[in-house]
């Protein structure tokens, strides 16, 4: 086979790749393919056969349908002032899995389209925040809004009530693999008219791609402990207890620099807290200022001094400030190097809502960031 054919052949394949398109399918709410969790029930509302989430917490989602790229099109509706009604999909399992939802609460605010992939059982809305993952709009109450998704490998957009232009485009955090498509809130909501249609993958990829970290300043890889319960800091310096801690893993940050821990650990109540350290290796004594972000709480060590205490939890106010956002150079705190080799270790422990923090040296002058091994 010739050059020119190998490169025909391939250009055919990767036409039929990224254009290939199954027909729409119009979901049928009776169906026994419906797996339900929490305050689910099948009913007719407003005339629409629908899917009800009665109350507190509820998933629904269509088993088998091996939906990795495509439409998802749905009618939501919110009987109560305050909820999270959204679409699931490329749901492997009720552990992981990506979500999009709306929030009438604040609706016209920052975060009433909120992406949240559940990562481990967690939701981790306060590590992913801003405007790569949440936008304003209009999410009304006791009203039916059209949702339109559209997936293409790590990318989607969200359309709102059949407007040309997404309100949200967001880079999906999971790997690009194929799951189930449903319906989930926390608090009342219902479902009608869901439709899919499934697109055949834009490119070959199955896993998510390394990340580009240019900015050297940031502390991309940590060797991170083993969760072990310790969420009121009542145990001090535990990176000194040999026998505390049972496993080390190596951790590199995503592409804003942030370490998810909800990717790599499910969290408990019994593990909760986990280490992470590193080593700074300066050419003389000197302060560096070291900028960080959080959530939910944190210590501090440099050379076994504890240098910072803090408190990132979430508080429902309704303030930005209060929502416990980790946060890019939220805070900020000097460190007294000596010269030589410096441990740097961060205590971080989660109760709900994103397990994380992102840290960043002023300079890299005089300094050198060791990457530690197993």
């Amino acid at each position: 086979m010739t050059y020119q054919s190998i490169a025909l052949l391939f250009l055919m394949i990767s036409t039929n790749i990224c254009f290939a398109q199954e027909a729409t399918t119009k979901v049928d709410f009776s169906s026994d393919k419906w797996k339900t969790f929490g305050a689910v029930e099948v009913k007719e509302f407003d005339s629409k056969l629908s899917t009800c989430i009665l109350d507190g917490t509820g998933i629904a989602y269509l088993d088998g349908i091996d939906f990795q790229n495509g439409i998802i099109e749905c009618d939501l509706y919110s009987p109560s002032p305050k909820a999270y009604l959204g679409i699931v999909f490329r749901v492997g399992s009720l552990y992981n899995f990506e979500y999009i939802y709306f929030q009438p609460h604040t609706s016209g605010k920052w975060d009433a389209v909120q992406y949240d992939p559940i990562f481990n059982r967690s939701a981790t809305w306060q590590l992913y925040n801003g405007k790569e993952h949440q936008a304003a709009a209009n999410i009304p109450t006791k009203k039916w809004f059209h949702v339109k998704i559209e997936v293409a490998d790590d990318l989607a957009k969200v359309y709102l009530d059949y407007n040309p232009k997404p309100v949200l485009s967001v880079k999906l955090k999971h790997e690009y693999i194929t799951g189930a498509v449903g319906v989930c809130s926390y608090h009342p909501a219902i479902f009608a008219n869901l439709k899919i249609t499934k697109h055949a993958p834009v490119s070959i990829l199955q896993t998510r791609p390394l990340p580009t970290l240019d900015d050297k300043t940031y502390i991309s890889n940590w060797l991170v402990s083993e969760p072990y319960d310790n969420f009121d800091f009542a145990i001090e310096k535990a990176f000194l207890k040999e026998a505390f801690i049972t496993k080390w893993h190596q951790i590199g940050a995503e592409e804003n620099y942030l370490i998810n821990l909800n990717r790599y650990f499910t969290k408990s109540a019994s593990k909760n807290t986990v280490l992470a350290k590193t080593m700074l290796i300066s050419e003389k004594a000197q302060t560096k200022t070291l900028h960080f972000g959080y959530s939910d709480k944190i210590k501090i060590y440099l050379n076994s001094k504890e240098l910072f205490k803090g408190d990132n939890r979430f508080n429902d106010t309704g303030k930005y400030d209060d929502r416990g956002y980790v946060l890019d150079q939220h805070k900020s705190i000097e460190l007294p190097l000596l010269k030589g080799k410096n441990d740097l270790i961060i205590e971080v422990a989660e109760d709900k809502f994103g397990w994380g923090f992102i840290a960043k040296l002023e300079d890299l002058e005089g300094i050198e960031i060791r990457n530690l091994k197993q």
